[in-house]
Parts: structure tokens; sequence; C-alpha cells
């Protein structure tokens, strides 16, 4: 779950760096750069991608915090997708 959200908050960021990167700590370190106030956040969730934990208060942070913030920002700078038809 770590290494997701991670990656996702790089698509953000990803074109104005200029390249790809599959290094957990350069692409949080490349996300901070552009969002300083989530920087902490995405750092510790790259270390938790290659550390993962037990404590079930990882998720529930992700659940309550950075996931809903990283949906929110991937559909202001993404655009909302029109659902897939039946």
């Amino acid at each position: 779950m770590s290494r997701h959200l991670v990656r996702t908050g790089f698509t953000f960021v990803m074109p104005h760096w200029n390249g790809w990167t599959s290094d957990l700590t350069e692409t949080a370190a490349a996300f901070g750069a552009y969002y300083p106030r989530r920087a902490a956040g995405m750092r510790t969730a790259a270390v938790l991608g290659h550390e993962p934990t037990g404590d079930a208060a990882v998720p529930a942070s992700y659940v309550d915090d950075l996931g809903p913030w990283l949906a929110e920002e991937y559909a202001r700078v993404h655009g909302v997708k029109a659902p897939r038809p039946a």
C-alpha cells in the first residue's frame, strides 16, 4: 500500500521533474519538493514501502489522511475519469 501511494504522488510531479525513477526514496524527495506540506508523510510511506510494519495505525493513517488527500489532488491534477460503460 505504501509503495502505491508514493508512486501515485509521484505522478503529480513527474512531468515537472522530467523523468522517472522506481526508487521510492527519490520519488518521495521529488514529490516533497513540490508538495512540502506533504513531504514528511510521503517520506514515511517510502520508508514503509521498503520496511513494512505490522502497526495498524499505518494503514489507518493512509485511509484517513494521505489516501483521501491523494485522491482529491489526483482529481485536481489529472481530472476525474468518466465511468466505464456497463
